[in-house]
């Protein structure tokens, strides 16, 4: 995986290129490169509380009672046995945040394999 420099300086060169906003396009091509990796399913949950200036109520920033059901419409029919979870959040309700890991958990009951990577702070 880059370096966060080279991910920036890879967004210039993407941009410049004509694509606007160009995060979404080299954030997908790293989730599938994690994939091609693990060779299993990757679900990124994550919020906009890295963007300066944005002033926005904290609970939508942060993992509440309401996103379980965003993760299990998510989910729902995914092929495979296996899962890595990537969260990008500054933290949340913790009976929130016990909800994802015991839906992943159930996910997890026919002894599939599941990963989770957090990339901020929990509660």
């Amino acid at each position: 995986m880059p370096t966060w420099g080279q991910i920036l300086a890879e967004l210039k060169k993407v941009e410049s290129e004509g694509i606007k906003p160009p995060f979404d396009v080299v954030r997908r091509k790293y989730i599938a490169s994690l994939y091609e990796h693990t060779k299993r399913n990757t679900i990124l949950y994550m919020t906009n509380w890295t963007q300066p200036g944005i002033a926005a109520n904290p609970d939508m920033l942060s993992i509440i009672d309401e996103d379980i059901q965003g993760l299990m419409e998510v989910v729902y029919g995914l092929s495979g046995a296996n899962l890595d979870l990537i969260v990008h959040s500054p933290g949340g309700s913790p009976e929130a945040t016990e909800a994802f890991v015991s839906y992943c958990s159930c996910y997890n009951s026919t002894g599939s394999d599941v990963s989770g990577y957090n990339v901020g702070m929990f509660s």
